[in-house]
């Protein structure tokens, strides 16, 4: 064991030596500082996790208990010289379960050596559900685990590694979901890491249900996935090409396939980290990350989509960034215009990183100057199209503009907070490249205070109260958890301090509701796109900065009384792109604590 802790220590220190030469001291820093600070936030999670397995008693009534519908389960797994401790771990949590139809289907290509064999052959002699075949040579990852499917007699298939581990009721749950979601043909779960001891359990991942965007940008679903045998035949298996990925090309291509992808928000599956795993060591195995960039790449072509896929600084972690497609008209939108030094800062802002040129600029003012003001200023600044369209107050500005934007021939819509004061290049390509997709609804960016903090961005419904931002506070230059503050992904609500709508989808969902409360007209109108069958997007590759410190102690807010009621059925259900086990009073993804 102390072999084992000095080579953990020196893999440590060589990654961080790489990621220096990659990405300077400064970065590495933050990265350090921000594993210690989730270090903190999971402390305790081991007990929190013991505490929520079954109790032997409840485990006593789930062997025992019947389903309606009680389906084979084929676990299959791809076995290379396997340590013996490891393999007998993995097999014993696969036989303890308390579903007990399954089979165990072991494929072996560990070529000459003999270890693992011996004692598989031990298990098989015990328990018929244990199947082994001896292949004649490695054939890879990806082959060894096609040859383990292949000897798959289940209606469904689980995944698992060979030196990975089940809870004990993780089948059962898994049947158990199926019962009440029949049309599930992929259901995941959530997992977490155990040392090499198998003593110490930590870094657990609480995942959001299906969430496209999100495994575009990382395979976030990984353990525990089990998948419907005959869509896993249909999507092709497993592909040698991306070894290394391929776990993440084959969920790719049975996600587009897919009618129903379930989500278990229960930790069942521990992921073995050790020197060797990528658990431990993303770099053990680097090859894996160009695999993963291609797998997604290859996924956005079979899907229709103009988009380039590059890699981001976290390792197998990515970017996907929508070509724009035409020469679109793009209606940006600033609100909460207050003086003449506000429009003046944002026009500035936005003509600095401008590279698309079919906009113009709307004004909603409610500003104390007088009109000879504001059009001394657009005669200023004559080179960029600029609209005023004059509020009698600030309330009106939703009103205002949701009755204009019928008369607007524009054909997207960028609402932005008069308080901004800087953007990132490239945004208004950014914001249209994936407003473009005639499935998104709205787009969102992130926003930062000139203190670095993350005011604005994704919103995660009944967050401390009705809808609270998602990781606000983050310090600037951090990725928060899982980095989900810096990937692309779904989220029922975006801010409108920097959002953008298709003008035709925002038309038909009632643009802004003159009833809802002012401070929920953003929210409001994302979950009417999304009743629309529409996807709303959070792209962070859109930075903005707000002038001010906005993170001061906010005032008690008066209760949201008409949003609540016209949301209620929604509010009462658990965010399906949160987690139920995360905390609803804290941005920062820390577990929830329950009564």
């Amino acid at each position: 064991m102390g072999n084992d802790r000095l080579a953990a220590h020196a893999g440590l220190a060589q990654r961080g030596y790489q990621y220096v030469k990659a990405y300077g001291m400064g970065k590495l820093y933050r990265k350090a500082r921000e594993h210690f600070g989730r270090n903190a936030l999971e402390r305790g999670y081991q007990e929190w996790m013991i505490l929520n397995r079954p109790s032997e008693s409840e485990k006593e009534l789930q062997r025992e208990h019947h389903f309606v519908q009680e389906p084979l389960i084929s676990i299959v797994v791809p076995i290379y010289r396997t340590p013996e401790v490891f393999l007998r771990e993995m097999i014993e949590s696969v036989l303890n379960q308390t579903y007990g139809k399954l089979e165990l289907c072991l494929a072996d290509g560990s070529g000459e050596d003999d270890t693992a064999g011996t004692v598989i052959c031990e298990y098989v002699e015990k328990d018929p559900r244990v199947r082994y075949q001896k292949l004649g040579s490695n054939l890879g990852i990806a082959g060894n685990t096609n040859a383990a499917v292949n000897m798959a007699e289940g209606e469904y298939v689980a995944l698992l590694d060979h030196d990975d581990l089940l809870e004990e009721h993780a089948l059962f749950e898994i049947v158990k979901w199926l019962q009440n979601h029949p049309e599930t043909d992929m259901v995941y779960t959530d997992e977490d890491k155990v040392t090499f001891d198998s003593k110490t359990y930590f870094k657990p991942h609480f995942k959001p249900d299906f969430n496209r965007e999100l495994l575009r940008s990382n395979n976030y679903i990984c353990h525990l996935l089990t998948v419907k045998k005959d869509l896993l035949m249909e999507a092709g298996l497993y592909k040698e090409e991306f070894d290394g990925a391929q776990d993440y090309d084959l969920i790719l291509r049975c996600s587009e396939k897919a009618k129903q992808i379930g989500h278990i928000p229960q930790v069942l599956y521990h992921w073995r980290s050790h020197t060797a795993s990528t658990a431990a060591n993303p770099g053990s195995k680097s090859y894996a990350y160009e695999a993963g960039r291609k797998a997604v790449e290859a996924h956005l072509k079979r899907m229709g989509e103009d988009a380039v896929v590059e890699p981001m600084d976290n390792p197998g972690f990515y970017r996907v960034n929508y070509r724009v497609q035409g020469n679109a008209k793009v209606s940006i939108v600033l609100m909460n215009v207050t003086s003449l030094k506000d429009l003046r800062r944002i026009i500035r802002a936005v003509s600095r990183h401008r590279s698309y040129g079919n906009f113009e600029i709307l004004v909603l003012w409610n500003g104390p100057e007088k009109n000879k003001g504001i059009l001394n200023f657009i005669k200023e600044h004559r080179q960029i199209p600029i609209k005023v369209v004059y509020c009698t107050s600030a309330r009106n500005n939703f009103v205002t503009f949701s009755r204009l934007a019928e008369k607007m021939d524009s054909d997207y819509l960028l609402f932005l907070d008069g308080q901004i004061e800087k953007v990132s290049r490239g945004f208004l390509e950014t914001f249209l490249g994936n407003a473009q997709r005639p499935y998104v609804g709205a787009v969102g960016g992130r926003v930062y205070d000139n203190s670095g903090r993350l005011v604005a961005g994704a919103k995660i419904l009944d967050l401390k109260g009705l809808a609270g931002d998602a990781f606000e506070g983050l310090r600037f230059g951090y990725t928060g958890y899982f980095h989900k503050a810096v990937l692309q992904q779904n989220f029922h609500a975006v801010s409108g301090k920097a959002m953008m709508v298709r003008r035709t989808s925002f038309l038909q969902a009632g643009g802004f509701s003159e009833e809802v409360e002012d401070r929920y007209k953003d929210v409001d109108l994302c979950l009417k796109l999304e009743q629309l069958g529409l996807n709303n997007v959070y792209d962070p590759g859109v930075i903005l900065l707000c002038q001010g410190r906005t993170l001061q102690k906010k005032k008690a807010q008066r209760t949201a009384t008409v949003f609540r009621k016209k949301w209620k059925a929604l509010l009462e259900q658990p965010d399906g792109y949160y987690n139920t086990n995360l905390s609803l009073e804290s941005s920062d993804y820390r577990i929830r604590e329950y009564p």
